[in-house]
């Protein structure tokens, strides 16, 4: 009896921890819990994954990289309901804690994520994916770390892109984000702006294919395909 007591600790202490975790912080995404999506992010990801599930779909998808992930939302549907190969990457160790336990939890397969520092020497060593997502990052990177910087970075990504790419970054006008002073102008109109900016990285196609919330949910950014 004793034993068999002892045996189910490991599980307690794993429900409580998730249990812990999920009420930790606010949360970018929507994560699976007890066989239940739960609401409650900061995000509009459910309208994101329809726009993502088509480009799977389109392009016979089999392998997915989201390059910075967060709790991993796009990487464990893109697993569940297309049943591809897919991988997060993630930065925020809290963040990635949250998806890896959604991971074991609720079973999903096949699904993994990796903690690391998106930058140009991440970008060389990592293989290439049919489909690469990268959303709600780039802007952190243009305002520290400058416009070259960050055309370099996806013209390196782009040769890690077997498919396509969906892309989506944060705008000049998003006023209410401290931020947004520190990026290029990008004029009237920000969509038209980031398009020039991808296409001048080298990307052959680059389409508008739906639009979101932005993070204080005052713009509507641009969701884009790029095709290398």
């Amino acid at each position: 009896m004793l034993h068999r007591q002892i045996t189910k600790l490991p599980k307690f202490f794993f429900n409580l921890y998730e249990w812990l975790l999920i009420r930790s912080y606010p949360r970018y995404q929507p994560v699976f819990y007890r066989g239940k999506l739960t609401a409650g992010s900061d995000r509009d990801c459910l309208d994101r994954w329809k726009l993502i599930k088509e480009e799977i779909k389109k392009f016979k998808i089999k392998t997915v990289v989201d390059i910075g992930c967060a709790e991993g939302f796009y990487v464990l549907q893109s697993a569940k309901e297309c049943g591809c190969l897919s991988l997060g990457v993630e930065a925020d160790i809290r963040r990635l804690s949250m998806a890896q336990s959604q991971t074991t939890s609720e079973k999903i397969m096949p699904a993994g994520f990796l903690l690391a520092e998106v930058d140009e020497q991440f970008i060389e060593k990592m293989p290439a994916f049919d489909l690469v997502i990268f959303m709600s990052v780039m802007h952190h990177l243009m305002y520290s770390r400058g416009e070259e910087y960050c055309r370099n970075l996806l013209n390196k990504l782009r040769g890690k892109i077997n498919k396509v790419m969906i892309f989506e970054m944060g705008q000049s006008d998003e006023l209410e984000n401290a931020w947004a002073a520190k990026l290029p102008d990008m004029g009237s109109d920000p969509h038209q702006w980031i398009a020039v900016f991808l296409k001048s990285a080298g990307f052959s196609e680059v389409t508008k294919i739906g639009e979101s919330d932005s993070y204080k949910k005052d713009k509507n950014r641009a969701i884009f395909r790029a095709v290398p």
